[in-house]
């Protein structure tokens, strides 16, 4: 087969020297941390084994509002129940704090849960360890209590109505979990570099909101010693240059998060933050649930890693919240879905029903077939024909006379 040569890797390359490009320099920028960093050089964090330096201005080298030379004359969020005030205080600094959003029933089951699971974790040399935290991922298969999270059950987080509707009034009704991890800081562990949890779509900076909202499970009272989270209040929105085209300035230093058990933090994913230095002898447990936008793929493959007595005890709520329901736009399984709105319950898109076949070990694709290869074949050869059957409401048999019909000419 001749190939015209327009269409050849040499021509495209030849062809693309000097060639109008309009978004290359937009996606090169390194933006929102190109100006971050450029601005604010104490910013720059600490190599993995480096010391720490103290007494000279990096970002880690901080402590908590109320005692901040900069921060402790100005009134920021305080841990509160009143949800009008959190909307203020979440669109205003980029934060809120619930008070008792965890009955200290709840935090302490869930602080036992986590540091029992870290310890075996490490023992068995599975853990995720950086030189800033431990990390323990997959928690829908390691706790009841997290799963409760993951459905806002009240069972679990006594303020879990209440974190649902901020999440619906800011990320929009139909939003996903992204992830749900525990963060240990261990003694004498090193600082994050502060980020934005959101960066996966930079050098996209929304003005108008945010596309992730972090919800952190405050386990044991935090403060500047033991490691309570690093984050620069109003950082959600740029500022210096009268905030023009995104860019940050010069920022106001951080400062630790200072809360008690129970707790729970809710911050914009374009609020800079980062864990902090834990100066006690004791390891310090937080919990941390990134929700996002529907159209946002999961950092956890919820899909792959719930185990199958997870999937098995799962309600219809955190299927949903999972991503198990596809629609037009997402989470299509050889075209099923294509008709499911994505909503709670919808049989039409139910992912869950491709994944117990799968976990029955027998689901058999549709591959390469002809009408002649399937002349005489049974009603079940491929798996997809009985889920259709079973979940798509549409497949009516009036529906299946007319696709039989299609090719035939009147």
């Amino acid at each position: 087969m001749s190939i015209p040569e327009e269409f050849t890797p040499a021509a495209i390359e030849a062809s693309s020297v000097n060639a109008f490009r309009p978004y290359r320099e937009f996606l090169k920028s390194g933006e929102p941390y190109v100006s971050i960093f450029l601005n604010n050089m104490w910013l720059n964090p600490p190599k993995a084994d480096a010391a720490l330096e103290w007494g000279k201005g990096w970002y880690y080298d901080t402590t908590v509002a109320r005692k901040h030379a900069y921060w402790k004359n100005i009134e920021l969020p305080e841990a509160t129940r009143d949800i009008a005030q959190m909307r203020h205080d979440l669109h205003e600094w980029g934060y809120c704090l619930i008070e008792d959003g965890l009955s200290q029933a709840q935090c302490s089951r869930m602080r036992h849960r986590i540091a029992e699971q870290a310890a075996a974790e490490r023992d068995l040399g599975i853990a995720y360890v950086v030189a800033s935290q431990q990390h323990v991922w997959a928690l829908v298969n390691k706790g009841a209590d997290f799963r409760g999270c993951l459905e806002h059950n009240q069972g679990s987080v006594q303020a879990g109505p209440l974190i649902e509707r901020l999440l619906d009034e800011t990320l929009g009704p139909g939003w996903n979990h992204f992830s749900l991890l525990s963060n240990i800081s261990f003694p004498g562990c090193h600082p994050q570099p502060m980020h934005q949890d959101q960066t996966f779509i930079a050098p996209y900076n929304p003005l108008e909101a945010p596309v992730l909202v972090n919800t952190m499970y405050v386990l044991q009272d935090v403060n500047q010693v033991n490691g309570g989270t690093l984050f620069i209040p109003g950082s959600h929105r740029p500022n210096g240059r009268g905030g023009q085209n995104g860019l940050y300035g010069e920022l106001p230093r951080p400062i630790n998060l200072e809360a008690k058990a129970g707790t729970i933090l809710m911050f914009d994913g374009r609020m800079l933050h980062g864990s902090a230095v834990n100066h006690s002898d004791e390891f310090r447990y937080v919990l941390t649930n990134s929700c996002v936008k529907s159209w946002i793929r999961e950092q956890k493959n919820f899909i792959l890693t719930m185990s199958p007595e997870a999937l098995a005890s799962a309600s219809t709520k955190l299927l949903w919240r999972l991503g198990f329901q596809s629609s037009i736009t997402s989470n299509l399984t050889e075209g099923y879905g294509y008709q499911g709105t994505g909503k709670m319950g919808d049989l039409n898109g139910s992912v869950a029903e491709i994944r117990r076949a799968f976990d029955a070990g027998d689901y058999r694709h549709v591959g390469e077939i002809s009408p002649a290869s399937v002349a005489g074949l049974g009603p079940d050869v491929f798996t997809l024909q009985g889920i259709q059957r079973a979940n798509e409401t549409f497949r009516t048999p009036e529906f299946l006379a007319q696709m039989a019909t299609l090719g035939v000419r009147p």
